[in-house]
C-alpha cells in the first residue's frame, strides 16, 4: 500500500515540477519561436524537394499526384497539386534562386536554434553552453530534415511501383478497401515514426546532459502520442472546408502554426520532464528545502506541502532512521556529516544552554554544516520521530546550484546565531 502511495506521490510531484519549471522557464514563448520558424523553413524545404524530384531525378508529376494519401495530409495547408504544375521545365540555377535557397537554409537554422534554445532553457544549469556542438546539431538536424522528407517519398514512391506489379494489382482490385487502408496507415506510422525519432534524438543529444534512453523514449512517445491525439480530436470538431471558405489561404496558415505551435509546447513540456525525471532527487530536495514553515496562506503553498511534507523518495533504508523520545540524534564534537529532514516527530537542538524545536518538514543540524565546523551543541528527539540524513555533499550541491537555497541558509545561519550566541 505503501509503495502504491509512494508511486503516485511521485507522479504527482514530477507533473508539478514540470509544470512550475514550464512556467518558469518561458518555454511557451519557445514554443511559439519554434512554430513561427517552422512555417517559414518546412513549406520551402518540401517546394525544393519536389522541384528536385520533378526536374533533376526526372520524377514525373503524374507519380508525385499519385500519391493520393500523402498529399492529402500536405494539400490540407498548401496547394502541392498547383506547386507541381507550375514547377519550371527546367531547373534553373541563378542568383536569385541561390539566394531563396540561402535563405531557406537559414530559417531552417532558425528553427532547429528555436528548438536547442529551448532546451537550453531547461537544461542550462546542468549542461554548459558548447557552441561548436549546437552548430553542428543544427546542420545534422537540417540535413536529417530534408533527408526525412526525401524518403518518405521515395518509400511512398517505391511502394507504389510494387503495387503496380501484376500479383499485386490483381490482389488489390480484389480487396480494394483492404489495400487502401493499408496504405494510409503505413503513411501514418511512417510520419508518426519520423516525429517521434526526431523528438527522441533531440531529447538526448540536444540536452546536453545526456539522460537515460528510456527517459528520452518514454517522455518522445508522450509527446507524439497526445499530439497525435490532439490532431484526431481537431479533425472531429473541425470543418476545415468551411474554416478555409471563411479565411482562405490564411486560414490553411494558422491551421498549420496552430497545430505545430501544439505540437511545440508538448515537446517543450515533456523536456521538462525529462529534466525533472534526471534529476528528481535534487529537484525534490530543493521543495523540501523551500516549504512554509507557518501554516499555508495561499492555495500554491497548501498544495506544496501537501505533496512534499513527506518525500516517500527519499525515504529509503540507507537514509530512514527512526529514534525513540530521549534518544540522543547527535551530541557535542562529532562531525557533522549529515543534514536531518523531519519526516514525523520533534527535535530539539541544545547550544549553550539554549535549544530551539524543530517539527515535521523541518531542516536540523544545519548550523554547524553552514559555518563548516563539527557539532558544537546536541540534538535530542522530543518524541518518537523518523528522519532523512541528507549527506553533506549533497545538502552542498543543493546551496550551490540554487541561489534562492543559498539565500535561505543565510538567513537561517543568522536567526541561529541571535538565538545560540
Amino acid at each position: 500500500m505503501k509503495s502504491i502511495k509512494s508511486f503516485f506521490t511521485r507522479i504527482l510531484q514530477t507533473f508539478y515540477l514540470t509544470t512550475a519549471f514550464y512556467f518558469k522557464n518561458n518555454l511557451d514563448a519557445c514554443a511559439s519561436a519554434c512554430a513561427f520558424n517552422f512555417i517559414f523553413s518546412f513549406i520551402p524545404i518540401l517546394v525544393i524537394i519536389l522541384t528536385v524530384f520533378v526536374k533533376v531525378l526526372h520524377i514525373s508529376p503524374a507519380v508525385l499526384e499519385g500519391f493520393d494519401h500523402i498529399l492529402s495530409l500536405l494539400t490540407n495547408y498548401i496547394d502541392v497539386h498547383k506547386i507541381i504544375a507550375k514547377l519550371p521545365d527546367r531547373f534553373i540555377i541563378s542568383w536569385g534562386n541561390l539566394f531563396l535557397v540561402l535563405f531557406i537554409v537559414w530559417m531552417a537554422r532558425k528553427l532547429f536554434l528555436s528548438v536547442i534554445k529551448g532546451l537550453g532553457q531547461i537544461f542550462h544549469t546542468e549542461a554548459p553552453p558548447r557552441p561548436v556542438l549546437n552548430q553542428i546539431l543544427t546542420f545534422a538536424g537540417e540535413l536529417l530534415a530534408v533527408i526525412t522528407c526525401a524518403t518518405v517519398f521515395f518509400a511512398a514512391f517505391i511502394m507504389r511501383q510494387i503495387f503496380t506489379l501484376p500479383f499485386f494489382s490483381k490482389i488489390t482490385e480484389l480487396f480494394p478497401l483492404i489495400f487502401s487502408s493499408f496504405s494510409n496507415k503505413l503513411v501514418n506510422w511512417t510520419l508518426f515514426t519520423i516525429i517521434l525519432t526526431f523528438t527522441v534524438c533531440a531529447y538526448k543529444f540536444a540536452s546536453g546532459s545526456n539522460p537515460k534512453k528510456r527517459h528520452c523514449l518514454f517522455c518522445g512517445l508522450l509527446t507524439t502520442g497526445l499530439f497525435y491525439g490532439f490532431i484526431f480530436i481537431i479533425s472531429l470538431f473541425m470543418n476545415r472546408a468551411n474554416y478555409n471558405t471563411i479565411y482562405g489561404f490564411f486560414g490553411k496558415i494558422i491551421i498549420l502554426l496552430f497545430e505545430v505551435y501544439v505540437y511545440f509546447v508538448l515537446f517543450m513540456y515533456f523536456a521538462q520532464m525529462l529534466y525533472a525525471l534526471q534529476f528528481f532527487y535534487s529537484l525534490l530536495l530543493s521543495e523540501l528545502y523551500f516549504l512554509p514553515r507557518e501554516q499555508p496562506d495561499s492555495f500554491y503553498d497548501l498544495l506544496r506541502k501537501i505533496l512534499f511534507v513527506t518525500p516517500f523518495s527519499l525515504m529509503t533504508r540507507d537514509n530512514l532512521v527512526k529514534y525513540h523520545a530521549g534518544q540522543e540524534i547527535f551530541k557535542k564534537d562529532d562531525y557533522s556529516d549529515y543534514v536531518f529532514y523531519i519526516v514525523s516527530g520533534i527535535v530539539c537542538e541544545y547550544r549553550n544552554d539554549k535549544k530551539i524545536l524543530f517539527e515535521k518538514g523541518s531542516f536540523c543540524g544545519e548550523y554547524e554544516f553552514l559555518l563548516n565546523t563539527d557539532r558544537t551543541g546536541s540534538a535530542t528527539a522530543i518524541t518518537d520521530c523518523m528522519l532523512i540524513k541528507i549527506p553533506a555533499l549533497d545538502f552542498s550541491l543543493l546551496l550551490k546550484k540554487n541561489t534562492k537555497a543559498a539565500s535561505i541558509a543565510m538567513s537561517k545561519l543568522v536567526r541561529f546565531r541571535k538565538i545560540f550566541d
